[in-house]
């Protein structure tokens, strides 16, 4: 599944996560913020965009975190920031410098 495009959430949906979850939408990058409503919102957002428009919250609540991140897309095999993956490769523009 790809990956949640946070940026095309709709305000009544960034709304909805915001009150499931207790967090702004900006906390929840927080790595010190609590994670389990936040992505059962997230969760049930994007159920209810894949085609499930009667998906629940506490159906989201239900999914194993495994589940809810292949919901929303976090499980795709994208490499990590900190990955050695592209490292010492330079760019064209990058080699003119």
């Amino acid at each position: 599944m790809a990956s949640f495009d946070f940026d095309s959430l709709t305000l009544g949906e960034v709304s909805i996560i915001e009150d499931l979850s207790g967090l702004s939408i900006s906390a929840i990058a927080v790595a010190e913020s609590p994670k389990g409503k936040a992505l059962a919102a997230l969760a049930m957002v994007a159920k209810r965009r894949s085609g499930e428009p009667t998906f629940t919250f506490n159906q989201a609540m239900a999914l194993t975190l495994d589940e809810a991140n292949a919901v929303i897309g976090l499980d795709d095999d994208e490499p990590a920031e900190d990955s050695d993956e592209g490292k010492g490769e330079r760019s064209d523009e990058s080699a003119t410098e």
